[in-house]
């Protein structure tokens, strides 16, 4: 028997902007500051205009006016000796340098399907040239379930995207383009480096209608833990940046225009700002690896067989608490179309669960007991939160058509396709 307890946790909203005709299946759902330390110490050796205040008036004689134009170094001088201030060229900010490097490298993405359409954003990141193909990382749930995606550059340039893979416990996927010779992030080495108080830059699309948007900030915390929800936690570099719907998918920089990280979430309370989440790079450089060894490109008929991330797996359901006959229920609600999910072939919409047992390939076994008012979200955690692993089996005791049956579903390696 396994007991677990929930400890309050934060309310994450999921940042990709979507519009649903029907739910999702499962999917999950700061003002930047421009100026820092290392930006304070170029100070400018250009002399400040003469102040407009306290002067001789505009009607005098002019030489104040003269004087102090003389006192600029001759190249901002005009020959007759007056100036003008436009014409000063003001030294450019780490925020400004970052962005001239990474800016083409942020891309849009529109979803769509035939239950919602969605938008984030993505980050160009390699090419394979004898493909012909670009790719970008962007996140799981901007992309989840669309059965069209289509990216625009910062040209305005529009390709259709393939997903090459996904892996949804780290909220990441890869997709790819016909194109190539494109501006592309460089990663950063590790993610594990970063100091408190960086300077970032975050680029993306928020609100699915601003692309190209740029916003600054520090970066606040390394590797902060974040329940996303009731049973999945997150290890991510939290920031100050602000960060909006439409952002998911979008690169977080530092200013040498390194990518650390892949925003996608932000603490959703109208009361607190500030609190903006990335995917550390650590983590994404991880997520892509796996996927490029597992996933195989048909050149022929340009299509993907996905990639995915070893040892994952999905359930494949979703569960539901509700009331049969007036009692309370735990009940199967949807069930996924996916094959490699636990149950997307033996359990139905509606069935009642009564029980359920993991038998562990080691041949231990471990009972979940469904109790009296036990909620979906507490079932749901006490199998996410067990140590199943690739071919463990789920065995559920369900409520069938006025019949009680075993149904054994066994772990098997998931792959996200559309």
């Amino acid at each position: 028997m396994k007991r677990l307890l929930f400890p309050l946790f934060l309310l994450i909203a999921l940042l990709s902007l979507a519009s649903c005709g029907d739910d999702k299946e499962g999917s999950n759902e700061t003002n930047g500051i421009t100026d820092s330390d290392e930006s304070n110490d170029k100070e400018s050796s250009i002399p400040n205009r003469p102040s407009q205040t306290g002067g001789a008036s505009s009607e005098g004689t002019g030489e104040e006016e003269d004087d102090e134009s003389a006192k600029l170094p001759a190249e901002y001088r005009d020959p007759d000796g007056s100036y003008e201030t436009s014409a000063i060229p003001s030294p450019s900010t780490p925020v400004e340098e970052t962005v001239e490097l990474v800016y083409d490298s942020v891309v849009s993405i529109n979803v769509t399907a035939p239950t919602f359409s969605s938008s984030g954003s993505g980050v160009l990141f390699s090419e394979d040239t004898d493909l012909g193909l670009s790719y970008i990382v962007t996140c799981f749930h901007v992309i989840e379930n669309g059965t069209r995606i289509t990216i625009t550059l910062t040209d305005g340039t529009t390709y259709p995207a393939l997903v090459v893979g996904g892996y949804r416990d780290q909220d990441l996927a890869i997709l790819s383009i016909e194109a190539t010779e494109l501006t592309y992030a460089k990663l950063f080495t590790d993610s594990d480096s970063l100091k408190l108080g960086s300077q970032v830059v975050c680029i993306g699309n928020p609100l699915g209608t601003l692309p190209g948007s740029i916003s600054s900030g520090y970066l606040s915390y390394i590797n902060r833990e974040i329940q996303i929800d009731t049973y999945t936690t997150m290890e991510l570099l939290q920031t100050d940046v602000a960060i909006n719907s439409g952002n998911s998918g979008g690169g977080l920089f530092n200013t040498s225009g390194a990518l650390i990280g892949i925003v996608n979430a932000k603490y959703a309370d109208e009361a607190i700002e500030g609190l903006g989440f990335a995917i550390p790079i650590n983590t994404v450089s991880d997520v892509i690896e796996n996927i490029f060894e597992t996933a195989q490109y048909d050149i022929a008929n340009k299509e993907w067989k996905e990639g995915y991330y070893e040892g994952d797996w999905e359930l494949g359901v979703t569960i539901s608490s509700g009331y049969y006959f007036g009692q309370p229920v735990v009940y199967i609600y949807s069930v996924s179309s996916n094959i490699t999910s636990v149950g997307a072939l033996q359990l139905r919409a509606e069935d009642i669960i009564q029980a359920a047992m993991i038998d562990y390939a080691d041949e231990t076994m471990e009972d979940i007991t469904i109790s009296f008012g036990i909620s979906s979200s507490t079932l749901l955690s006490a199998i996410y939160s067990s140590d199943i692993k690739l071919n463990d089996k789920i065995i559920f005791n369900i409520y069938r058509d006025g019949s009680s049956i075993n149904i054994e579903c066994e772990v098997e390696q998931f792959i996200y396709s559309i």
